[in-house]
């Protein structure tokens, strides 16, 4: 079979090393320039917050703090992602390099087990093989992908196990196998126990891998039906014994039953709003995919009117299988997102690595076979470009380290009211005031938290000695401007 697959030419070694450079460029312009910005999304923030106070002692592990007024048990989401994260608050202190860090390291991992699933879905495919680059590529440009990763959302620690979990049942499937064999048992139920941490981050949103045993039979007809059926049992009673597990101690159960009732039966009633859910899912699937779906149509034309990428029947059809199983596993993960009313586009990013690496297979062969063209002088030119593209994309993170970024007011305005309210105070975690509009600045909690660890209270609920005013509340009766400017806010102080 390897040699019908291999019929095709393939590019130099030059074209296939300015391809790694270019992907290297692209990570920095698309990850690390976001990524050394001081600002991160506030649901980044708020979980670098939850993991520093845990390793500080304030919360516990089932039982997380964000502020004295807001979140003081956080139950929104699982906590595995704050319990990785504070053990590097615990090594490196509290330093934003730390959630920094732990972002772009759930990027690399993320991209390690991509490549250990092209390489080993395309093990007989040297042409596809070499095209990864433009996978990962793909993925960087997809929906909200890049964006995820250089925020610190849960989404990219989902991905890691989701990944970890597919990569075990693709090397349990590579080979027929009988149904009962120890290294198959053993690979299935090391992938229920991925399944099982993607639920402790992000809860059933990491389900999905479950439906991979099926996707294979069907696209692949491996495993058979009997092994299929068997592994999907056994996945289910190892994530079974998992929540028994949970369920079995006081302290989890109670956890798991608030993240319940706050998060997931709130979410799927519509409580938290509706914004993108049901059959808007489906259009906003073609948003996220717009950019991978435009290169498909372009190879394809490139294909049709070049004659590029030309193989036989059979290695077609491989091709075709492989990518529909990325782009079926893909479904999978973002389908039963159109349960909930409440929908924003980044909630697809874990799909899109599958959707984009299964475009990728699609195109590869077109794109591998127009490289494979260059004459010597013209692959040396692309490697010149490459690298050229390299030392601007590395000269740009550079000129980007430590600025504010797109957070710069919210940060201002943060900094300017502690130097103000603790003023001459040592170990200063004041309660602020806010009226409405300031409370419902979801950033400046973040940073007021993170950096300063000064919480902000409703004026209805708590009357602290300073108050966040603005046209929300007119009643400003006890309290004088400090003149301190946080636009479009105003300081007060209780005279």
């Amino acid at each position: 079979m390897s040699d019908v697959i291999g019929l095709n030419p393939k590019p130099s070694q030059t074209v296939t090393r300015s391809l790694w450079i270019l992907l290297c460029g692209a990570i920095c312009l698309q990850i690390l320039v976001q990524l050394v910005h001081v600002s991160m999304f506030f649901d980044g923030g708020i979980y670098a917050t939850l993991a520093r106070n845990l390793a500080e002692g304030r919360g516990t592990i089932w039982a997380p703090h964000f502020s004295e007024s807001l979140f003081p048990t956080f139950a929104e989401h699982p906590p595995l992602m704050f319990w990785l994260q504070a053990i590097g608050f615990a090594l490196f202190g509290d330093s934003i390099a730390v959630e920094k860090g732990f972002s772009f390291l759930t990027f690399v991992v993320c991209a390690v087990l991509l490549f250990q699933i092209w390489m080993r879905l395309n093990k007989d495919d040297l042409l596809v093989q070499q095209a990864f680059p433009i996978a990962l590529i793909m993925a960087l440009i997809a929906g909200r992908v890049n964006w995820g990763f250089a925020n610190g959302l849960l989404d990219n620690l989902l991905a890691v196990f989701s990944l970890t979990a597919v990569l075990l049942l693709v090397i349990a499937y590579e080979r027929p196998t009988p149904v009962f064999t120890a290294r198959r048992l053993v690979l299935v139920s090391a992938a229920g126990l991925a399944i099982c941490l993607s639920l402790m981050t992000k809860g059933p949103v990491g389900l999905f891998p479950l439906a991979t045993p099926a996707i294979c039979w069907l696209v692949l007809r491996r495993p058979t039906f009997l092994a299929m059926i068997f592994d999907t049992l056994v996945i289910l009673l190892v994530i079974a014994l998992f929540v028994a597990f949970l369920y079995s101690f006081d302290v989890s159960r109670e956890a798991v039953d608030r993240y319940v009732t706050a998060q997931l039966v709130s979410s799927l009633s519509g409580a938290r709003g509706h914004y993108g859910g049901g059959l808007y899912v489906f259009r906003k699937l073609l948003g996220v995919n717009g950019y991978s779906l435009a290169i498909v149509a372009l190879a394809a034309l490139a294909g049709w009117r070049l004659g590029l990428g030309k193989s036989s029947a059979e290695t077609r059809q491989l091709r075709l299988r492989r990518a529909a199983l990325l782009i079926m596993i893909g479904l999978s993960a973002s389908l039963p997102i159109g349960l909930s009313p409440r929908v924003a586009n980044f909630y697809f990013n874990t799909s899109l690595l599958f959707y984009s690496t299964g475009f990728a297979i699609l195109v590869a062969p077109v794109i591998m076979d127009g490289l494979s063209r260059l004459k010597d002088p013209q692959a040396k030119v692309l490697r010149l470009g490459s690298v050229i593209f390299l030392i601007l994309s590395i000269a740009t993170v550079l000129a980007s380290f430590g600025r504010p970024g797109t957070d710069a007011q919210t940060i201002g305005q943060a900094t300017a009211i502690e130097d103000f309210v603790c003023a001459q105070k040592v170990d200063c975690t004041p309660i602020v005031s806010a009226c409405e509009n300031a409370w419902q600045d979801w950033a400046l909690h973040t940073y007021m938290q993170r950096f300063y660890k000064i919480s902000i209270a409703k004026v209805t609920e708590a009357e602290g000695d300073f108050l966040i005013a603005d046209d929300s509340c007119n009643n400003h009766q006890g309290y004088v401007d400090t003149g301190v400017d946080i636009t479009p806010y105003r300081l007060l102080k209780r005279q």
